[in-house]
């Protein structure tokens, strides 16, 4: 797989504190955002590598779908952390 860029690298440590966050506190919204936020991070830039005809390496584009997921996946967990702050304002 080969190096993995800072924003991947980031991502799976923000996935991994919402799953921490999933099993210890029990709070699924506050979990919800760090892993949707992670999993965004790690989709939009995570980049794989093939063989061409000749046998030389050669890095796969990233596909449009996984990009719109990725964007899809950012975009909730602001509208989450959106939400996070408004149930906490009403306490």
């Amino acid at each position: 797989m080969g190096k993995l860029s800072i924003s991947v690298i980031i991502g799976i440590l923000f996935s991994s504190v919402g799953l921490v966050a999933l099993l210890v506190s029990r709070e699924a919204l506050t979990a919800a955002i760090w892993l949707s936020f992670g999993n965004g991070l790690i989709l939009s830039d995570l980049r794989f590598k093939g063989k061409d005809a000749s046998g030389g390496e050669y890095e796969k584009p990233i596909p449009k779908a996984r990009t719109y997921t990725a964007l899809f996946l950012i975009g909730l967990a602001i509208l989450l952390l959106m939400l996070q702050i408004y149930f906490d304002m009403q306490e």
